[in-house]
């Protein structure tokens, strides 16, 4: 009887140790997990705060801008420029 115990008891302490090590696995494996949705969070609201720019952008040219402000805006998103007009483009890596 007494070497039935002990064997239970070894079986029990090995069960344990590997829901210890399993809960910790599992616990480390959240946490990265949960970095890598938090930069994904951080990159999607740069972009809404970016798009609530150009929408701000937008609503004023319709709603506030006078008629020469407004084609001058689309002219420009098409490429134009005034005749004597220099055009200078930022050729720096990364942007």
């Amino acid at each position: 009887m007494l070497k039935l115990f002990g064997r239970r008891s070894t079986i029990l302490m090995f069960i344990v140790i590997f829901v210890l090590c399993f809960s910790v696995a599992f616990y480390i494996f959240l946490r990265l997990r949960l970095r890598t949705r938090e930069s994904e969070l951080a990159e999607l609201q740069a972009q809404i705060a970016e798009v609530q720019m150009d929408n701000d952008n937008i609503n004023y040219l319709i709603n506030e801008a006078d008629a020469d402000e407004l084609y001058e805006h689309l002219a420009r998103e098409r490429g134009y420029v005034y005749p004597d007009e220099k055009v200078y483009y930022d050729v720096t890596p990364g942007k």
